[in-house]
């Protein structure tokens, strides 16, 4: 190996000059074990020197060979080089649409978690562009691929081809057997695609019963990036819908006065007088405030149908003649004064109509000025 270690050890401790010479073993046979040490630990050191350039040339190389796999057009293979046979160019393009095929068939596969596929889209997009990006549309259709991965793959096809990802999204957003969250996700990056598509979707959502309110209410509000007609339209059918709740058709009829006032009204009429007492007395006074704050004298009108409706909750006619005081209406110190002195009332509500009564008279400042 030529090392000098091997030489200084062969010329300052071999055996047979140990004996020659009489040197003294102890001494003599005392050199040759660091040298051998050191030999070792120098060959060593070599070796890991060999093996370090070795792969890094080797890995030069992959990293050429899989940027030349990924970004090999099929003009620059089916031109080969002088010298090149025709057939042997082919080679290199059937090896990549195999492996892109193989790609393909990996993103499908249910077996493997959706978190590593999206990754894997991601990876692979970036890698292979356009070609890789439009080989995803049939992950993107199929319905018995997970969803999230489809939404990735339509989501990545819309940077390259925007007919084929509207497509793609519109059959998500149109699959009842996907999640509702789903495909409001799905219909609202259409609305980045194609609009009319986008609209269609998003009205399916606003007017199925299946879906959950929170969709149909985000789908309505959407629709305003689309059209703010079909937005108006979308807000005034679950303002009115029966099978919506009161709550989310309070928003609605708020919403909606926005572009139509009197639509608003309608609605909220609806809620006031459908109100009953087996239900929450506090809607149909939310309800009238929301009249109240789009048209105040509606308003007004609201509050004192709700006091003298023998339908409603007395805990709720009390609020509402309390309410028609604080706004400066006299009807409203009429009618609580006329709840506490009932003598056919239960005590309960005659000892509330009494407190809210003398709530106003301190609010208004009778109590002083009768003082």
């Amino acid at each position: 190996m030529q090392l000098w270690t091997l030489r200084f050890s062969a010329a300052l401790a071999p055996v047979p000059m140990v004996e020659l010479f009489g040197v003294n073993r102890l001494w003599g046979y005392g050199l040759l074990y660091p040298a051998m040490a050191a030999t070792w630990a120098t060959g060593r050191w070599q070796r890991r020197r060999q093996l370090a350039r070795m792969r890094d040339e080797r890995g030069a190389d992959t990293t050429e060979a899989r940027s030349g796999f990924w970004n090999e057009s099929p003009r620059d293979v089916r031109e080969p080089s002088i010298g090149m046979a025709v057939a042997g160019a082919a080679v290199p393009l059937q090896r990549r649409d195999r492996a892109m095929s193989n790609l393909v068939g990996s993103i499908k596969n249910e077996t493997i978690d959706a978190d590593l596929r999206i990754q894997l889209i991601q990876d692979l997009v970036d890698l292979g562009g356009r070609d890789m990006a439009m080989r995803l549309s049939p992950v993107a259709v199929a319905s018995e691929v997970d969803v999230e991965v489809r939404l990735e793959a339509a989501e990545h096809m819309s940077r390259f081809s925007v007919d084929d990802a509207a497509r793609a999204l519109t059959a998500i957003a149109a699959d009842a057997a996907v999640d509702d969250k789903y495909r409001l996700d799905a219909a609202s990056a259409l609305v980045d695609c194609a609009v009319r598509p986008a609209g269609t979707a998003l009205m399916q959502l606003v007017t199925d019963d299946a879906v959950s309110e929170y969709v149909r209410h985000s789908a309505a509000n959407m629709l305003r990036r689309v059209h703010r007609s079909a937005a108006a339209m979308a807000l005034r059918h679950l303002a009115n819908a029966p099978l919506v709740t009161a709550r989310l058709r309070i928003i609605c009829a708020e919403q909606l006065a926005d572009d139509s006032v009197i639509d608003a009204e309608d609605a909220l009429w609806r809620l006031i007088k459908g109100v009953e007492a087996v239900m929450d007395y506090h809607l149909g006074i939310d309800a009238a405030e929301a009249m109240h704050g789009i048209s105040p004298d509606v308003g007004v009108e609201a509050y004192s149908v709700l006091a003298v409706d023998s339908c409603f909750h007395w805990f709720g006619r009390i609020e509402a003649a309390y309410r028609l005081g604080r706004l400066g209406v006299r009807d409203g110190f009429d009618l609580l004064s006329d709840f506490a002195r009932a003598e056919d009332l239960e005590d309960a509500y005659a000892l509330a109509a009494l407190d809210r009564l003398f709530q106003l008279e301190v609010e208004s400042g009778s109590l002083d000025s009768d003082g």
